[in-house]
């Protein structure tokens, strides 16, 4: 879906925390973030500084960057079906169709982006088709029916249920079809960017590596232009990497690839963190027993 920008923690006055301290159900906090990504659609438009309506008219365009494209070449897509959750406006699944897909479908909770991504897909004159949807009720006709899953940077943040998810993506899996993930490392949400409220060291530890609290927001999720205004309420959650991982494992997917990479796809963090080596980003394949 997309980058949280801004982290905070919990302003006791705030109705929506105040309910979260009874535990928010899952679909209350998914329209918070539906809501919110829908409101926020607009502000991203204005502050690209790429067009994507002429971009995506040169057949050769893509968003996709090396390491990323090499991997996808390596899982091999050619004549396959490819599936993007949290797909935002559809411009990384428009680049994979270019490396030989037969067909994709992205989904998307916010009805912003995805009327964006449909214009996108026409623009291009690729195969994809992209469904409004909270990620939590895609339906059964979706299952047994994909090759590929792939989720990208910022989806996994949204998600207060990942075991739910996965399990949702081994059920659209195809019998021995892939997952692969190129996302945040959670390293960085030990981390404090230089635009929040008390930042003094790019690399000083400023939360717990296990919070276990939500992040609850409403300063804006303008990851794009990084602007400040007084948003729709949004939830995301840390996550460990022991977490996403046997979440994959017990939805009855088979990590067979991990790697992690020093560089920052997100944007968010200076050079200074960048050179230190750190870790960043990765990638995780899996294959459906």
């Amino acid at each position: 879906m997309g980058i949280n920008l801004r982290r905070m923690e919990i302003h006791p006055e705030d109705d929506m925390v105040k309910e979260h301290k009874k535990k928010l159900s899952l679909k209350k906090i998914t329209q918070a973030n539906r809501s919110a990504w829908n409101e926020v659609h607009p502000v991203h438009q204005k502050k690209w500084q790429k067009d994507f309506r002429k971009l995506f008219r040169d057949a050769k365009y893509t968003t996709l960057d090396d390491i990323e494209s090499a991997r996808l070449k390596k899982i091999g897509l050619k004549g396959k079906k490819v599936g993007q959750l949290c797909c935002n406006n559809g411009r990384e699944l428009i680049s994979l169709m270019k490396l030989g897909a037969r067909e994709g479908v992205g989904f998307d909770i916010s009805d912003e982006v995805i009327r964006e991504a449909r214009e996108l897909a026409f623009i291009s004159g690729r195969n994809c088709k992209f469904i409004r949807t909270d990620v939590y009720d895609i339906g059964k006709e979706h299952y047994g029916q994909f090759d590929l899953v792939y989720l990208t940077s910022g989806a996994l943040t949204w998600l207060p249920d990942l075991k739910k998810f996965f399990l949702l993506i081994a059920k659209m899996l195809k019998k021995n079809g892939s997952l692969m993930i190129y996302e945040l490392h959670p390293f960085v949400n030990m981390l404090a960017c230089e635009y929040e409220e008390g930042f003094q060291d790019p690399l000083k530890i400023a939360y717990s590596y296990f919070k276990k609290e939500a992040w609850i927001d409403n300063r804006g999720i303008d990851y794009i232009g990084k602007s400040v205004y007084q948003s729709r309420t949004n939830i995301s959650f840390s996550q460990t990497i022991s977490s996403i991982m046997n979440s994959i494992i017990q939805s009855g997917i088979r990590i067979t690839e991990f790697n992690e990479y020093p560089h920052d796809i997100s944007g968010l963090f200076t050079k200074t963190v960048t050179d230190m080596q750190v870790p960043l980003s990765y990638i995780l394949v899996g294959q459906k027993k």
